[in-house]
């Protein structure tokens, strides 16, 4: 059974709670704003600066965080329950200019694509775009289905330059 644990102090220290289920406010649970450590088991949770799965948000996959980035910022969990095998996205400069297909883990830079993507479509799997390399900076996340036509007024356009897809555990 997938499961994340929250701590309200780092280094899991502190009230905890456990959830299994995805939590639109965090606040009703007594703990927005207030998650300083975490423990995943099982699928990948996406933790959210805003209620209703709504603004920035970093990607937990299964694992112990002792401390996190942005630490005391959430205000709403969801488990990722998507399909994660044959992972795809298209990344476009443009919404219909040069693109360019992945099926796995790319740091953008080595195929002369960082900085410029400005849109993208994922037919499979659920794929992480990181605003640096290696997996640093602000993140999207985005699902099976989802079809972007611009970043822009997400303020993201023009900056990715890694993206990797959730992988299935073994």
């Amino acid at each position: 059974m997938s499961k994340i644990i929250v701590f309200s102090k780092e280094a899991f220290e502190g009230r905890t709670a456990e959830f299994k289920n995805d939590v639109t406010n965090l606040e009703e649970k007594g703990f927005n704003n207030a998650i300083f450590s975490i423990k995943v088991i099982g699928a990948p949770w996406v933790a959210y600066y805003d209620e209703n799965f709504a603004g920035k948000h970093l990607v937990f996959e299964e694992g112990e965080y002792a401390t996190i980035e942005d630490k005391g910022q959430f205000s709403s969990l969801k488990m990722v329950t998507d399909d994660l095998d044959n992972p795809e996205i298209q990344l476009n400069v443009n919404y219909l200019g040069r693109s360019v297909t992945l099926r796995k883990e790319t740091n953008l830079h080595y195929i002369a694509f960082s900085d410029v993507v400005s849109s993208h479509k994922v037919t499979g799997g659920v794929w992480v775009l990181y605003e640096n390399t290696n997996r640093q900076g602000s993140q999207l996340i985005s699902l099976p289905g989802d079809e972007v036509p611009s970043y822009s007024p997400i303020s993201f356009n023009d900056v990715v330059s890694h993206v990797r897809p959730l992988l299935p555990k073994p």
